[in-house]
Parts: structure tokens; C-alpha cells; sequence
């Protein structure tokens, strides 16, 4: 980012930060011009001429002589002599008195050495190591002295250079005395000093390159760094929402630990990944700084670690190291845990988000941990307040609907700024449709076995039930959009006497509604309907069924459905007694999705054909239960001129209130009776006839294998 785009004071601080580092490796790039000058000041040495072998074959044909090494001594010397002229001319064209920032990466070096001589000489090694970065004209110098031609300094550079230096100022040193010292700074350092040069190559310390780690020419010029995967992040000032979290006791105390830059391990845990982030950003907000991110998918790299602190300790940042969702689950892992050394020594907090609390907080540091959770919903009502007053009246029912967490509302907000290109002018209830459509884009979904996502689409003039079930459902939908005043404005919540989200019960004969009616209540709720094969997550392995189930409600959460187990009877069947380990770990499966089932705040939706085939005990576990019964007459007469769309021809011998009154099907098969018997209509050019109606029901008497009743008794001509 250039300096000149940011506030006056940030400018002027990068400004700053820039003309101090240019300035010291140009002084480090003169004063290794002058050791070399004074090393190569003395006579040439006269080459010897190559004598051609025995018996040259004669040659007449004329040809170019070949550069002799005199010829070449002399080119290299001049090359020589351009990059010092050079590395003179840039030291001279820099202003000569920089006053540098308080918080300069090469000043805070220097505090945190343990003497002046290791401040003095690791300050040296890292400018020589960045000279080649500064400029093409430094790159030139060292690859002219770089044995293998490479625009990098070699540690025998540096040993040279500043072995000369110290026997020009007549410092005193033993023979070995600085060696040692460069040799423990390059080879035996302690941390920040550790990660900041790497030895490049083969071979013994002293004949290898000698490289700045990536990002430290970045930092020392106010950049972020550019190096994958680190990248600096700042805080979120305002998230709508997160206030009560922030006000908290233990996030006011790790906010202050931030803020006076404590060496301390900030732990948030739980959550998912995008929850935990906002918590992060927001933390880093309050305290009024950036984080060096470091995401790590896998086992922890020691190494990379202590890289990603020393570069933080550079930009005066902590390292924020996040553990994504589907990183393996490690019992123990050392290189967390022995994390606490390289903490004091950068003296900044390590911030570390993850799925799952660490095994092994960091050794010798205070511990702050932070769990995290999903917004509670009076916190999810004012987050869709501040974001659109203008849906006030709505608030609660949004709050209700879509658990989201700051950034995924901000997201949604401006997904409909964008539909206001479309329409300037939306209703309520257009920006609430909006607001489902958006959510439903951006929700997270991965294929899974046994699990099916749809989008609803039937209305609820497409389910006929009886008056009783019909009041169940809306009494069920007014639970969702009601609980926060419910809950929380007349304070059932904190009087234990209700719970987040909605449990029910469909039972019934096969075909009689029980999807349908999930998916109604989907579509009025403005979520998708995630509907699950319990049959085909039970496993034969111990605790293979908890993991399955667990992988489930984390979906339904994270896409914000409503979640339909169907066929609840494979997991919720009578309670065996315990004869083996088998029924014991049975019974552990059911009890586990009923605990699951009470924590989840969506709405989730058990189906069974027979209610005798629950577990009695089950029953209360659920607000609603909700009978299907096979429909009566007038209630088939009703269904089959449902699924008879108007607009299909008919001939005048259909009689629907005749085909209820003979034929005591469910919805189901009567809306594939209807379909069947369009299609035999269409293949013979007519409109559809009642025999066609009867043919297609007999089919579905044989599907289900039930015995026929027959026909009505008024005469017709069967439909081949």
C-alpha cells in the first residue's frame, strides 16, 4: 500500500519507518564497500599463460582469440568497481539525518538483545541479508561476490566484512571472538533473532547464503507482509451484536491484556469458523490493533509458528493462529503447548482460535480462554435493528429464523443494496424474501450421505389436514416467530421454563402428508428443509452413529434449515434392555439425539409411521405431535381436486367426489393416480377420462400391494 493513500499520521509514520531502513542498509552497503576497497587495494597478481597440450593440431582457419584471464580479471574489476561506486552514490543520495519511529522493527531488535555487541551484530547480518532487496545496484554487488553468481550475501561475505571492519578499528578481539559471536546469532539465536535469518545451501554454516526471512523487508518498509499464508488483519470497530459479549468480564480482561501487549495465550474455542473470526476481529477492534493471521488446516508447525512471532514482533502485533473447522483433532500437540518460551521472548499475546480447546495451553504464560458461542437471539435483534431499522417490526422474527453471526448480516445488508438496483422501492415483505434468498446463497453446504437439502417450494394451500393438526402446525410456526418475546422480553428464559427452537412429531400411514408439511413450514419460515435418512446414518460400528448425527445438527446449523428426520424409528424404537455392549451403545446413540434435539434452536421434525413404535418416555421431549390420518372422503374429494390442476382437460364422465367415496387412499397415491392418468390421457390424444382415473388407481393398489376394492358400479369401458 503506498503511503500516500493512507490517514496523514499513518503516512507519515510508514514515511517514517521507510527512510530510517533505506538509510541504515545504505549505511551497511558503504561501509562493505570500503572493506572491500581496502582488501582490494593491493598489486594484481599476473596470471599465468595457459600452454596449449602436446601435438596442437594444426589450424589455418582464422578465428576470435579467446579472452585471456588478464581480460577477465580486468572486466570483473570494473564490474567491481561500478557496484561500489554504486553502493557510495545511493548512501550519498539519502538524506543523512532519519529520525526513526519509536516502534522501528531494527529499534525493538536492539531492546530486546541481551548485549550490546548481539544488538550491533545481528543488526548487520539482517541489512546485509535485505541489501540485495533495496536495489538492483546492491543485487549486482552481491552477485558479483556470490560464488555461485546468486544476488544474495554468503555468510563468508559477512565474516570477511566484518572480521576486516573489526581489525581496521583495532577493536581487540580474539582471532575467533566475532566468528563465534556470528555463528551464534546465524546458528544457535533465541528467539525473535532465530527466524529472522535463514542460511541457505549446502555445506558448513560459514559457506552458505544468507537470507532474510520472507516478509522481514516488508516490515522493515511498514508493508503487511506479502508472504503465504500470513497476512496481516485489522479489528472490526463496530460489530453489531457482540456488545454484551464485549462488555463481558473475561473479554474485558483479555482486551486489556491486548492493549498493554501482555505475553499471555488468548484462547477461543467452539463455534464454528466464521463465529470464531468475528469474535477475533472484534477482540482486535476493542483493543484498538492489527493480528499477523496465521490458518493452519493440520498439525501445528512448530517452526512456522516461531516465523509468523518473530514477524509479528516486527509490525508490534500479536500472532492471531487459527485452527480451521477441519483440522484433525491432535490428543496433544507440543508445538502449541511449548509455545510459552517464544511468547516472553516476542513479548506479545498469541490469539488462537480453534474448533476445539487446546490439550496444552502454553506453558509459563497466563491463559485467558474464551468460549465461544453462537449469538443469543436478544443479541441477534439488536444486530438486525442496527443493520435495518427500517424492518423494526420485524426484528424478532428474523432473529428467530436465521441464527447468523455480524459479518454474515452485514453481508446479507449488502446483497440488498445491490437488489435495490432491481427494485428501488421493496415491501417488507419482499426485503424479508430477499433477506431468505441471500442466506440461502451464502450458506455453507457440503454433500453428505443420507442427507438431502431442498429448497421448499409448496405453499400451505397444498396440504389438507385436519382442523387440529392445521392449528398444530401455525401454532408451531408462531413459537419460532415469537419466542424472543416470549423467551426473553417476559423473561421465560431465565426462568428455566422454555427452550430455544421447535421439536416435533409427524406420525401416520406412509403418503398421508407428514413431508409435505415439513416443507410447508419451511416455505413460511423462509429456510431451506434439510431432510435426513436416519436409517442410513445408524451404523453397525461403536459410536460411528454419534459422529454421523453430530455431522448433521453442525449442517443444519450452519445452513440454517429446518431439519426433517425421516423414518425415526430406525433411533427412536423402545429401548432394549441391556443385554451386550451393543444394546448398551444403542441406547447411547438415542440418548445422544435426544440431547442434541434439546440444544438445537432450529426446527426439527421426527416422522414415524406408527407413534406405538416410540419410546413413550420420547413423547415429551417434543412440543408439538401431530397425528396424519389417512383422509376421509371429503377430504379426498378435496385432494383429488387439488391435484387436478384446472387446466388439464377433462372429460365429462370424471366424477371426483365418485373416485373419493370408492377409493380410501392416501394424498400421495392419489397425487400419483392424478399424474398417471394425465399421462395415459396424453399417449392416446384425449382428454382425461375416468378410465384413465381408474386404471392409474388401480396401479397404485398393486404398488402397495393391497387388495383392489374394484370398480363403481356404473358400466364403463375399461381403457387399454
Amino acid at each position: 500500500m503506498k503511503a500516500e493513500t493512507l490517514p496523514g499520521a499513518a503516512a507519515s509514520l510508514i514515511a517514517a519507518t521507510r527512510h530510517y531502513s533505506r538509510r541504515c542498509v545504505a549505511e551497511v552497503g558503504q561501509r562493505l564497500a570500503r572493506s572491500l576497497r581496502r582488501r582490494l587495494s593491493g598489486p594484481d597478481t599476473p596470471s599465468a599463460t595457459p600452454t596449449p597440450g602436446p601435438n596442437p593440431a594444426p589450424n589455418t582457419t582464422p578465428r576470435t582469440a579467446a579472452p585471456s584471464s588478464a581480460d577477465i580479471r580486468s572486466s570483473v574489476d570494473e564490474a567491481l568497481s561500478t557496484a561500489l561506486a554504486f553502493a557510495d552514490a545511493y548512501a550519498r543520495a539519502l538524506p543523512p539525518d532519519v529520525v526513526p519511529p519509536t516502534h522501528h522493527p531494527l529499534l525493538r531488535l536492539a531492546a530486546a538483545a541481551p548485549d550490546e555487541r548481539v544488538a550491533r551484530g545481528h543488526r548487520d547480518l539482517l541489512l546485509l541479508a535485505c541489501l540485495p532487496e533495496a536495489h538492483e545496484g546492491h543485487a549486482t554487488l552481491c552477485r558479483l561476490l556470490n560464488p555461485a553468481g546468486r544476488p544474495w550475501a554468503t555468510v563468508a561475505l559477512a565474516l570477511s566484512w566484518l572480521e576486516d571492519e573489526a581489525a581496521a578499528d583495532g577493536d581487540g578481539l580474539p582471532d575467533f571472538g566475532l566468528r563465534d559471536t556470528i555463528e551464534d546469532l546465524l546458528c544457535h539465536a533465541p528467539p525473535p533473532f532465530a527466524a529472522l535469518l535463514q542460511l541457505n545451501g549446502d555445506g558448513p554454516w560459514h559457506s552458505r547464503e544468507l537470507r532474510a526471512a520472507d516478509g522481514v523487508w516488508a516490515a522493515l518498509n511498514g508493508r503487511p507482509p506479502q508472504t503465504s499464508p500470513l497476512h496481516l488483519t485489522g479489528g472490526l470497530e463496530q460489530v453489531p451484536g457482540l456488545e454484551d459479549w464485549l462488555e463481558s468480564p473475561s473479554v474485558s480482561h483479555a482486551v486489556a491484556a491486548l492493549r498493554q501487549a501482555r505475553p499471555c495465550h488468548v484462547v477461543l474455542s467452539g463455534g464454528n469458523a466464521a463465529i470464531r473470526a468475528t469474535r477475533v476481529r472484534a477482540l482486535l477492534g476493542r483493543a484498538g490493533m492489527a493480528a499477523l493471521h496465521y490458518p493452519v488446516a493440520g498439525c501445528i508447525d512448530g517452526a512456522s509458528l516461531a516465523t509468523a512471532q518473530a514477524l509479528a514482533f516486527l509490525h508490534v502485533s500479536p500472532v492471531w493462529l487459527e485452527v480451521r473447522d477441519d483440522a484433525p483433532y491432535l490428543p496433544s500437540n507440543p508445538s502449541t503447548g511449548d509455545a510459552g518460551e517464544t511468547i516472553h521472548a516476542h513479548g506479545l499475546p498469541l490469539i488462537h482460535s480453534t474448533p476445539r480447546p487446546p490439550a496444552e495451553p502454553a506453558a509459563g504464560v497466563p491463559f485467558i480462554h474464551l468460549p465461544v458461542h453462537a449469538l443469543p437471539a436478544s443479541a441477534r435483534r439488536r444486530l438486525w435493528l442496527a443493520l435495518l431499522p427500517q424492518l423494526g417490526d420485524h426484528a424478532s422474527e428474523l432473529a428467530a429464523r436465521y441464527p447468523v453471526d455480524p459479518v454474515e448480516a452485514s453481508a446479507v445488508v449488502r446483497d440488498l443494496g445491490l437488489d435495490l438496483t432491481r427494485n428501488p422501492s421493496p415491501t417488507p415483505a419482499d426485503t424479508l424474501a430477499a433477506i431468505g434468498t441471500s442466506l440461502r446463497a451464502r450458506s455453507p453446504w457440503q454433500a453428505h450421505p443420507g442427507i438431502r437439502l431442498q429448497q421448499p417450494q409448496a405453499q400451505g394451500d397444498a396440504l389438507l389436514l385436519p382442523a387440529a393438526g392445521q392449528a398444530a402446525l401455525d401454532a408451531a410456526i408462531d413459537r419460532v416467530r415469537q419466542q424472543i418475546t416470549v423467551l426473553d422480553d417476559w423473561g421465560f428464559a431465565s426462568a428455566g421454563a422454555g427452550r430455544r427452537g421447535v421439536r416435533m412429531l409427524f406420525y401416520g400411514p406412509p403418503g398421508t402428508g407428514k413431508t409435505l408439511a415439513a416443507e410447508v413450514m419451511a416455505h413460511a419460515l423462509g429456510v431451506d428443509l434439510m431432510v435426513v435418512d436416519l436409517a442410513g446414518l445408524v451404523s453397525k460400528w461403536i459410536g460411528e452413529t454419534e459422529k454421523q448425527l453430530a455431522a448433521v445438527f453442525d449442517l443444519a446449523e450452519r445452513a440454517r434449515t429446518l431439519l426433517l428426520f425421516d423414518e425415526a424409528d430406525a433411533l427412536f424404537a423402545r429401548r432394549t434392555e441391556t443385554q451386550d455392549a451393543h444394546d448398551r451403545y444403542a441406547n447411547l446413540e438415542t440418548a445422544y439425539l435426544l440431547q442434541r434435539l434439546e440444544r438445537f434452536e432450529g426446527v426439527a421434525v421426527l416422522t414415524t409411521n406408527l407413534r406405538s413404535n416410540l419410546d413413550k418416555a420420547f413423547t415429551r421431549r417434543f412440543e408439538f405431535i401431530v397425528e396424519f390420518p389417512e383422509p376421509d372422503a371429503d377430504t379426498r374429494a378435496e385432494l383429488w381436486r387439488l391435484h387436478l390442476p384446472a387446466s388439464a382437460p377433462q372429460a365429462p364422465d370424471v366424477d371426483l367426489t365418485e373416485l373419493a367415496a370408492w377409493y380410501p387412499i392416501t394424498g400421495a397415491q392419489i397425487r400419483n393416480a392424478a399424474l398417471g392418468a394425465g399421462f395415459l390421457a396424453a399417449a392416446q390424444g384425449s382428454a382425461i377420462q375416468r378410465d384413465h382415473l381408474l386404471q392409474a388407481i388401480e396401479r397404485e393398489y398393486d404398488k402397495a400391494g393391497r387388495a383392489h376394492p374394484g370398480f363403481p358400479p356404473t358400466p364403463t369401458r375399461r381403457c387399454r
